[in-house]
Parts: structure tokens; C-alpha cells; sequence
């Protein structure tokens, strides 16, 4: 939830080493996210935090996945709508699944910038 009357967060909480860049790979999350182009900043989290776009295990690392609260328990959905395949599953489970939560989006403006960074 945005607060519109809280101050600014300061930009050395962006980039404090509590989180983690995650690059967006395949179109999943599309239009949310961008396959092979954008990046997800997370914070790694042991449990469910509300609703929101979240990092869980997928026995290779881990996928992004929508997470929203539903009477018999998670839903775990894609943004695409080619994926409309969705899940419910319950809190515990998704709690020894989860890896981190996303706090915000990157998406690059001009990626030269990033291919030459290395």
C-alpha cells in the first residue's frame, strides 16, 4: 500500500545490501515485467507479507510469481495472461517455498549503459 504522505525513502535504502537484484527471464510476468530486459529488487522474506509479487523456489532457483490471499489459501499466479494456470496453496507450504518478495521494478532506459558496466 502507498502511503502518499510518508517521506521519501532515502536512496541508501535502495541500495542496501538487505536486497537482491533478480533478473526478470521469459515472459511470464508479462506486461508486468519483461523477459530478458527488466530486473525485480527483492528482499529476502521467510513468509507471506501480503499480497504482492513474490520470488519462490522452483527446484532451479527461483520464479516470480503473483501471490494473492484467498479463502482456502495463496493463489500463485503469472501475470500472463498465456499462463493463466493458477494455484492455491496454503501458507505453509508457501512459507518453505518462498525466497523474497519484490519491492520494486527496474526497468532499463538505455541498456548500453548496463551491457558495458563489466
Amino acid at each position: 500500500m502507498i502511503d502518499f504522505f510518508a517521506p521519501a525513502v532515502p536512496a541508501e535504502n535502495v541500495l542496501s545490501d538487505r536486497f537482491r537484484v533478480h533478473s526478470v527471464s521469459g515472459d511470464a510476468m508479462e506486461p508486468t515485467l519483461r523477459g530478458n530486459r527488466d530486473y525485480a529488487l527483492i528482499a529476502p522474506i521467510h513468509a507471506y507479507q501480503g499480497e504482492g509479487i513474490y520470488l519462490i523456489e522452483n527446484g532451479v532457483g527461483g520464479d516470480l510469481y503473483r501471490v494473492t490471499d484467498v479463502l482456502t489459501g495463496l493463489c500463485v499466479s503469472k501475470d500472463n495472461p498465456l499462463y493463466s494456470h493458477k494455484i492455491v496453496i496454503d501458507r505453509d507450504r508457501f512459507n518453505e517455498e518462498v525466497l523474497g518478495i519484490v519491492v520494486a521494478d527496474i526497468k532499463p532506459r538505455d541498456e548500453r549503459f548496463l551491457r558495458e558496466a563489466f
